[in-house]
């Protein structure tokens, strides 16, 4: 969901506004990956490097998402979309955003028609650290040998490690 922000500077001279735009096409493009048979689609939405923006526009992004949780929540019934929420640091989410996310996931947990991971607060750099510790405490605590870690052994600890690999990889 990358160039929301200099999308909506350039057409709007908001960039809060593009992020609006933004979310209705997300909206749209699921869509289109159901009727192509898509299963599985995994956006990017706010990363952890996101944090450091002006606060004005975090505080209107996480409103946006408050708000566009119970949307998406609506749709994805209607549609049989499950919503996954990845994120690495969790602790930096709102409560009204937590809260939001959490419902949003819980009850579209029983979806099977289409799987949509939305990475917020979410870096591929803070996944991998949490996952080396997730195999570094195994280790220490003789749950793992060191000579037992595999590409297997830590893919497991990924996010997505019961998602298939991606077919495409699409930046906008």
């Amino acid at each position: 969901m990358d160039g929301n922000r200099r999308y909506g500077r350039q057409r709007y001279g908001s960039a809060t506004r593009g992020h609006w735009d933004g979310s209705k096409t997300l909206a749209d493009f699921a869509k289109w990956c159901i009727a192509e048979g898509v299963k599985v689609l995994t956006v990017y939405a706010f990363s952890t490097e996101n944090w450091d923006r002006d606060p004005d526009e975090v505080a209107a992004l996480m409103a946006k998402f408050v708000r566009y949780c119970d949307e998406l929540r609506e749709e994805a019934l209607v549609r049989g979309i499950r919503l996954r929420v990845l994120s690495t640091e969790t602790d930096r989410i709102p409560p009204d955003v937590a809260a939001g996310l959490k419902r949003m996931v819980e009850e579209t947990a029983h979806c099977d028609r289409f799987l949509m991971n939305i990475c917020l607060s979410y870096g591929s750099r803070g996944e991998i650290v949490n996952a080396c510790r997730s195999v570094a405490t195994d280790v220490q605590q003789g749950e793992l040998h060191a000579s037992d870690i595999t590409e297997h052994t830590f893919g497991k600890r990924l996010l997505m490690s019961d998602c298939p690999d991606p077919d495409i990889v699409m930046q906008t």
